[in-house]
């Protein structure tokens, strides 16, 4: 807001392809159980995350892992509806009617280490305790994506159309689904638009309903330039800026 009221600069709030989830290490109990993960899903509300990220800046609320500026979109955020009572019924029938204890492991950036207070919050208030173990990017690497040492963590995911990750068999998620392996499989056979589209729809549902993470929202590509300056990118739809059209207005 200050910078928004000088005159001298220019301050557009854009899109990114970065998927912010709640990483769930999916082999390892009690998170290998469905009903666990349906209610952290219901345990999650997605606005207040979203303004203790980045004061109501951080993006948009998304249900699965899919640019919500992208054709193929699918809108499922109500797949799970916030609930905090849905989610303690759903632990108990996963045999934790007291809730559990876990780690969440978060990097440097503030979407984590903020969003990850208020999911922390809001995950004891069903039950589960969560303790905070903030790390070093170096850190995270090694021990959340390299080893698998984790319970949950945050992370941005900003490779364009990554959708694919959840089918590697050794990517960090630890999911794995012949259902949903059998449509990337198709997708990456497949050139037609239309029926990409459809496959794309297919994978986000069965992500979506299987709460394979925790789907937060869409990072928001906060841009500021100086107001003489023109051809720079709104929106980053990759993981660069293109500065090929950027120039001094006459």
């Amino acid at each position: 807001p200050q910078i928004e009221s000088d005159p001298r600069f220019e301050v557009v709030i854009g899109a990114t392809e970065g998927e912010t989830v709640l990483s769930t290490n999916n082999k390892k109990p009690p998170f290998d159980n469905l009903k666990v993960r349906q209610a952290i899903a219901h345990a999650l509300d997605r606005k207040a995350i979203i303004d203790a990220a980045s004061e109501g800046q951080a993006g948009v609320p998304i249900g699965s892992h899919f640019s919500p500026g992208n054709a193929a979109y699918v809108d499922l955020t109500g797949t799970y509806p916030y609930d905090p009572e849905k989610a303690k019924a759903l632990l108990a029938e996963a045999g934790h009617p007291n809730g559990f204890k876990a780690t969440l492991k978060l990097p440097p950036p503030r979407y984590a280490r903020d969003g990850g207070q208020v999911i922390a919050s809001q995950l004891r208030q069903v039950g589960i305790e969560l303790e905070i173990i903030p790390l070093e990017w170096a850190d995270w690497l090694e021990q959340v994506f390299k080893n698998k040492d984790y319970d949950l963590s945050i992370v941005s995911h900003t490779e364009p159309n990554d959708i694919d990750i959840y089918s590697r068999p050794d990517y960090y998620f630890d999911y794995h689904n012949p259902e949903f392996n059998a449509v990337i499989e198709e997708l990456n056979a497949t050139s037609d638009e239309a029926k990409r589209n459809e496959l794309y729809g297919k994978a986000q549902t069965i992500l979506a309903e299987d709460a394979v993470v925790g789907f937060l929202f869409q990072l928001a590509k906060i841009g500021v330039w100086d107001t003489n300056l023109e051809g720079m990118w709104h929106d980053s739809p990759v993981q660069a800026t293109d500065l090929t059209k950027v120039r001094w207005k006459q």
